[in-house]
């Protein structure tokens, strides 16, 4: 038989997780499997707080539109901006398969630790406690990150919830708030005003919220220093942990369409908020070659032998360098300076270039400037690349007999531990020598199973808290408690339902306990 008597108006900001637990609440349904029966027709339906699923059936039983709940009471929206997946995740919110929500949305991308926690905010409870006879909890309150309420600016408070078990928020009448900190608070009111421009459905409004701002950019490089800095200090002020590394910043920054975690993206531009457009440094000149009128009208002017370098490099608009450099090329003669570079040292320079030698070595042997030196490399083609390979080969080579070397020195470590000891040289070899790199790090060992040290320390630091938990039982009721109530009240994990044989310590002590109170 349904229970169903009548459907309440849902109310601003009220997430469907709580008015589904409100809905159960006004018919004094004490079991969340009825009402998910009777509205899902399944005995155990598991609802986010900001993005469930079974909308279609909620809205059928509440009289709403679907596209009014999803648009104003979840933050499809903001997801579907950040993720670029909007149309994917609100299939699976209309149906009722929530095993790919997590992936296709990116929930999974965030580690913090308030999964399966809602936070309300005491003076928004007693306010709908006046108002509507019962508290529910907020839309804006539930994003993660989000610790102060941006309407009264105090701190939320967290509660324990399942979202298969419908629970509407529970406070004391006279519960004391407590005012949050100035960027908990800026930090809040942020995510509410997103979460707002988010609705307005436009492309290239979408497009303008989801790219950042240009004022950490120098020329066409990034400061990244600068705004990780800026990162650590925000997520320092907001108490939550590092979410934000520089993957993740390079990517929002250069690849904007990129899914992303709607959390990191708001950090990143709640971090650029604090900048004033007043502090951005004017655009670098665009970086522009020679063309190929200059170098033609270049090469002209030094085949007729009339001018000088820089004569030539004043009229084609060009470096003196440049100059130089293409006159040596051409075989031109032109205007040195006093020091003198002979044809055999010219010759001996570029020999010892082609074998390595640092420049600065060459320049004090043979007593010239480095830049002349620099200016012979340049003057041979190819000479460059060949130095910058033979930097890379004796690269390699040093992270080899590094790593050989801390082999020998641990011949027991695995190539995890060998990995962290030696982490630039490593990652040097797997990014140019991998073949090498796997051919000479030890074999893989097979995966141990390490649940059993686990069990045995989960073991020893419950056996106190399970003796103190009997012994207020018995005094105060004078029943020995069962394993349900047991394993309810340390949070349902079935250790004491199910897996109570792994735990060999509790396990004696509450048989002993049950063979004296019910023999």
């Amino acid at each position: 038989m349904s229970t169903v008597l009548y459907t309440p108006r849902i109310q601003p900001d009220e997430t469907l997780y709580s008015y589904v637990a409100r809905c159960q609440h006004i018919w004094g349904i004490s079991n969340s499997r009825s009402i998910a029966r009777d509205w899902f027709g399944r005995a155990s339906v598991s609802i986010n707080q900001v993005l469930p699923i079974e909308i279609n059936k909620i809205a059928d039983w509440s009289d709403y539109e679907p596209s009014y709940l999803l648009t104003n009471h979840t933050l499809l929206d903001l997801y579907g901006i950040f993720t670029g997946r909007k149309a994917a995740i609100e299939n699976v919110m209309l149906g009722s398969n929530a095993m790919s929500l997590a992936n296709i949305s990116s929930l999974s991308q965030v580690r913090l630790k308030s999964v399966g926690y809602s936070c309300v905010c005491p003076i928004c409870y007693s306010n709908d406690v006046a108002r509507i006879g019962v508290g529910y909890w907020h839309l804006t309150h539930q994003f993660n990150g989000v610790t102060a309420c941006p309407n009264h600016q105090c701190k939320l408070v967290q509660s324990r919830t399942v979202s298969r078990q419908y629970r509407v928020p529970l406070l004391a009448h006279d519960y004391a708030h407590e005012r949050a900190p100035e960027m908990q608070v800026m930090f809040a009111k942020f995510v509410a005003g997103c979460v707002q421009q988010s609705r307005i459905s436009s492309e290239a409004a979408d497009d303008a919220f989801r790219r950042s701002q240009n004022c950490f950019r120098r020329g066409q490089n990034l400061d990244i220093k600068s705004l990780l800095h800026l990162l650590d200090a925000i997520e320092l002020g907001l108490g939550v942990p590092k979410v934000v590394n520089e993957g993740h910043l390079r990517r929002m920054i250069r690849e904007p369409s990129s899914p992303i975690h709607p959390f990191k993206a708001l950090v990143l531009r709640f971090a650029l908020s604090f900048l004033s457009d007043d502090t951005v440094v004017a655009p670098a000149k665009a970086r522009v070659g020679v063309t190929d009128k200059q170098a033609h009208r270049c090469e002209s002017l030094l085949r007729t032998s009339t001018y000088s370098m820089r004569e030539i490099s004043r009229r084609v608009k060009v470096s003196v360098g440049y100059v130089k450099k293409t006159g040596k090329r051409m075989g031109v003669s032109i205007d040195e300076r006093r020091q003198t570079i002979t044809p055999d040292i010219e010759r001996n320079i570029k020999d010892m270039a082609i074998e390595g030698r640092c420049r600065h070595k060459i320049a004090r042997k043979f007593e010239v400037s480095v830049s002349a030196v620099e200016q012979i490399i340049q003057s041979v083609s190819g000479l460059v690349v060949w130095r910058q390979y033979l930097r890379l080969l004796s690269k390699r080579n040093q992270g080899r007999k590094i790593l050989l070397g801390v082999m020998k020195q641990y011949p027991t470590h695995s190539r995890t531990q060998l990995r962290k000891l030696v982490q630039k040289e490593y990652a040097l070899l797997y990014k140019f020598d991998k073949t090498w790199l796997f051919e000479s790090l030890p074999a893989n060992g097979k995966r141990q199973y390490h649940g059993h040290k686990m069990w045995c320390r989960r073991d020893k630091e419950l056996l106190p808290e399970l003796k103190g938990f009997v012994r207020i039982a018995l005094q105060g009721e004078g029943a020995l408690p069962s394993q349900y109530e047991i394993d309810k009240a340390f949070g349902g994990h079935n250790w004491f339902t199910k897996s109570l044989e792994k735990l060999p310590l509790c396990n004696r002590f509450y048989r002993r306990v049950k063979s004296i109170f019910l023999p």
